[in-house]
């Protein structure tokens, strides 16, 4: 086919958390064409700043952050005078398609699309809130994945994430010829309600996924925002067998998935693309499922506020990962992708380009990144450290992630931050209990001290310094709740 510029497919998954591929490390679950992408590519794990779906998208959409482009929550408008990543490409001259999920203001045929399908705008009581018609395309949603809706004079029913990809199979049949082509795939898995359709509905029912690392009955203390929705999805406290259950049934969702997003890349390479074809694939914002206590992706933690990210195609890399060493951003990801294909960055893009990254010359853009959750949390990190502050309850946490990156070890426990030097006597040495440790025994476990795993000037030092960069970028950023907060 002719060369010039790359076509662009990009699937968006809502819900995915960045541990579930296997070939980049979870052999639970399997994840066969997103390895060989992660096999044939460069792999991120870029940071959301509000780990929700509407902001999320925005921030991929916009070059922005949620603090800087109007959207901080469900059904807030993006600042009209941002150009979109669909109307950016068109003006360079990509013909541009939206497929699924867009949960965003306004339509994608009005922001540089030429064609949009099975498109889920926002809940439709909001409808017109902001001066235009916003409408689904689907008319029936039974809360399972089925959904129905028509597609010109066709009548669509069926698994959404099989419908998408059926969608943009259809679109790689018919895509121009004379121009490049950009083609956004949103689906909604691995979205509750997790309905996989059969044979991966099971798939995982005969050697259920172990419990996370970070499990937890439950969350150590009010975060601020305990029984939003996605809490309510578990009992409280969680219990083992739950939580197995919930994360065999997202497992399966992104098997599922997994395999139709396959079917869509060798249906690009059938027809003669792939080699002319960047391939991306991420997702809005990641997800709990049990990890500290939590199910949803409404907190800070590595597990909700990062997402999988990886690029593949013409003059990429392939086999390489940067997802330790390299922060940045969702709102990073339009510079990124313009100076890959060769193209201006648009002006309303806040963004720094991590393409030096995704080319082996640097290790990171960024020596700091923030983030933000509501009024109730707003978070710091540095190349190792990491500092959590919940303002609604005045408590932070601070987190080791090169010696901790399941975030389990608070530095900040008071009763660990105290060096503990006394001494128990040990018991008589004629107890009957020979052998047992810590029962007559001189060197008695009761006389080990204990030592923090840092010096408490260290850690208050470590604090200090982040909370002066959460200040500055609370004071960048406009944040309502205050710059000493």
């Amino acid at each position: 086919m002719k060369k010039g510029k790359p076509n662009i497919l990009l699937f968006i998954m809502d819900d995915q958390t960045p541990g579930t591929i296997n070939y980049l490390g979870n052999k639970h679950i399997s994840t066969p064409n997103l390895d060989k992408l992660a096999k044939d590519g460069v792999y991120f794990r870029p940071y959301t700043t509000v780990p929700v779906c509407t902001p999320g998208r925005a921030e991929l959409l916009t070059g922005r952050t949620a603090f800087r482009n109007g959207c901080r929550w469900f059904n807030e408008p993006i600042h009209p005078e941002i150009t979109l990543l669909p109307q950016a490409l068109n003006k360079e001259g990509y013909y541009c398609c939206h497929i699924g999920k867009w949960h965003n203001d306004r339509h994608p045929l009005d922001l540089g699309n030429k064609e949009a399908h099975g498109v889920f705008a926002v809940q439709p009581e909001v409808n017109g809130k902001y001066g235009c018609e916003i409408k689904n395309d689907f008319y029936n949603d039974d809360h399972r994945h089925i959904f129905t809706y028509m597609d010109g004079d066709e009548e669509c029913t069926g698994h959404n994430t099989e419908l998408l990809c059926s969608d943009a199979i259809k679109f790689i049949d018919r895509a121009p010829e004379d121009q490049p082509w950009f083609c956004y795939v949103a689906l909604h898995s691995p979205h509750d309600p997790r309905t996989a359709p059969e044979p991966w509905a099971g798939m995982y029912d005969d050697m259920m996924p172990p419990l996370p690392e970070n499990f937890m009955p439950e969350h150590p203390f009010n975060n601020g925002d305990m029984m939003v929705r996605d809490e309510r999805l578990a009992g409280f406290p969680r219990k083992q067998d739950e939580i197995r259950r919930h994360r065999a049934d997202y497992y399966a969702m992104i098997s599922h998935h997994d395999h139709w997003i396959g079917r869509v890349i060798r249906h690009l390479e059938t027809t003669g693309q792939k080699e002319n074809t960047i391939i991306i694939f991420t997702s809005d914002h990641g997800l709990a499922v049990g990890s500290h206590g939590l199910m949803g992706k409404e907190n800070l933690y590595e597990h909700s506020a990062r997402v999988p990210l990886i690029f593949s195609g013409p003059g990429i890399d392939k086999n390489k990962r940067y997802d330790k060493e390299c922060l940045c951003g969702h709102y990073d990801f339009i510079p990124t992708l313009f100076e890959l294909i060769g193209l201006e960055v648009p002006v309303s893009s806040e963004g720094i380009s991590y393409l030096d990254v995704l080319k082996g010359v640097n290790k990171t853009v960024r020596e700091t990144i923030c983030a933000g959750y509501r009024r109730c949390m707003r978070m710091a990190r540095d190349e190792r450290y990491k500092l959590i502050h919940y303002p609604l309850v005045d408590r932070y946490q601070l987190f080791d992630l090169i010696k901790d990156p399941e975030e389990t070890n608070d530095l900040l426990i008071s009763w660990r931050r105290i060096e503990e030097v006394r001494c128990t006597p040990p018991l008589p040495e004629d107890n009957d209990s020979e052998g047992t440790i810590g029962i007559g025994n001189k060197e008695s476990v009761h006389n080990i001290p204990y030592i923090p795993a840092l010096p408490i000037n260290e850690v208050d030092s470590i604090v200090l310094r982040l909370q002066s960069t959460l200040s500055e970028w609370q004071n960048e950023m406009n944040d309502p709740i205050g710059k000493n907060n």
